[in-house]
């Protein structure tokens, strides 16, 4: 009949209908509790289309936004937004995530396809004289909550002996209270995610950024894992204005602890692993390399026909993956700055973008993942965009009906 599928739907039940859309894990359970808190029966088809709709229209106010911030003269973007106060210390901590499309990848010859993601955090934190932890925490030094991390990150190798099963030990003993890392406090979150490659999100990003005020934080943090996409955005964008560049010691921890039990007894491994992490905490990573490049000279170069868990290979790519990142390993400075020194906020934010779009059934159109990316990340986000839109969406209206396939 040529009519939209929200034309007999009022701004508020549009606005019930497509959070519902949204915040649940799929349009089933979306139309299920439609009829039971709405009172209304709207199908799930329905509630796909509307939901996608109204993404779409805050994927064109995003994109919008993005090429007004490249408009900008370099001046302004220095400078905060008017009637924005810069946080005094901003965390940006972009990551990625995956989700299936309907059409296949070429590389992988699969559907799974990469998002892109990233948390902006507002924090405070004071600045301190001297490194106000210098002593490595005792979380680093408790071996079956390491050997757990090391395992979910896919960075352990196998130990020459079989793993002992021993009771946990505390999480935390008196000693390591005194000493335990304060990270920044947290006052608010922002949230960005889209299935547009690196070049498009890193604008996105800084357009983001600059709108919160950022640019104009005295202290400036940008920390990531050690994928390329993530220091060429740093880069291009955040650089050139004093962000600071800071790898995420988790991950750091993870390759640490990999090339220490790679081929010894699971105590020697343990006993290398702890030195190493505490040079690493220390700032001394150049002390790690040097005796990584001593070990790998002994066992030589990684050969053809060595797999990804055989010793040459972990000592290598740990070796590599420190020798590339050692400039953005400086922790002592960034404690004393007060600056955030790792990315577990974005990898949970992940989890929870992951909770709605991915899944072995979920198979979405280009369109349909991009606006249900943005619609989730507005939910997640503290700053108001979710609210923002519906308040001038009356006076707007520009979007366009996406469609997907799925039945999600």
């Amino acid at each position: 009949m040529g009519l939209d599928v929200d034309e007999l739907l009022s701004p508020s039940l549009l606005e019930k209908a497509s959070l519902l859309g949204t915040v649940l894990s799929s349009f089933p359970q979306a139309h299920h509790a439609s009829e039971q808190l709405l009172e209304q029966v709207l199908g799930i088809k329905r509630i796909e289309r509307l939901t996608e709709r109204i993404g779409g229209e805050r994927v064109a106010q995003r994109d919008a936004e993005t090429d007004a911030w490249q408009a900008l003269p370099l001046v302004q973007k220095q400078a905060a937004p008017p009637g924005v106060k810069p946080p005094a210390v901003a965390g940006i901590m972009p990551d990625g995530g995956r989700l299936q499309l309907c059409r296949q990848n070429e590389d992988s010859r699969t559907h799974w396809h990469e998002y892109k993601a990233a948390c902006l955090k507002d924090m405070r934190h004071e600045i301190f004289p001297e490194d106000p932890c210098p002593e490595l925490p005792g979380m680093f030094l408790q071996r079956e909550r390491m050997e757990r991390l090391t395992r979910e990150i896919g960075q352990k190798a196998a130990d020459v002996e079989p793993p002992v099963t021993t009771a946990s030990a505390p999480l935390m003993s008196p000693k390591d209270d005194l000493s335990r890392y304060q990270a920044p406090q947290v006052l608010s979150s922002d949230v960005i995610a889209t299935r547009r490659n690196s070049a498009a999100f890193g604008k996105m990003l800084a357009a983001r950024a600059w709108s919160l005020g950022m640019f104009a934080s005295p202290r400036k943090a940008f920390v990531g894992d050690g994928s390329s996409w993530i220091w060429t955005i740093w880069k291009q964008s955040f650089k050139p204005f004093g962000f600071v560049a800071i790898l995420d010691i988790i991950h750091a921890l993870t390759y640490v602890y990999a090339a220490a039990t790679a081929g010894r007894t699971r105590e020697a491994g343990w006993d290398l692993y702890t030195r190493w992490i505490t040079w690493v905490w220390q700032g001394q990573v150049t002390r790690v390399i040097s005796e990584l490049a001593a070990h790998q000279q002994e066992l030589g170069p990684p050969r053809e026909e060595d797999g990804p868990t055989s010793v040459r290979r972990i000592v290598h790519d740990a070796l590599t993956y420190l020798q590339n990142q050692s400039e953005r390993m400086n922790y002592p400075e960034y404690r004393k700055q007060g600056l955030p020194i790792t990315s577990s906020h974005v990898e949970s934010t992940v989890k929870l973008l992951n909770r709605r779009v991915k899944g072995t059934e979920k198979f979405w159109s280009e369109d349909g993942a991009e606006a249900l990316l943005q619609l989730k990340a507005d939910t997640l986000s503290e700053t108001g965009h979710w609210d923002k839109f519906w308040r001038i969406r009356p006076r707007t209206m520009t979007g366009t009906r996406h469609y997907t396939r799925s039945k999600t």
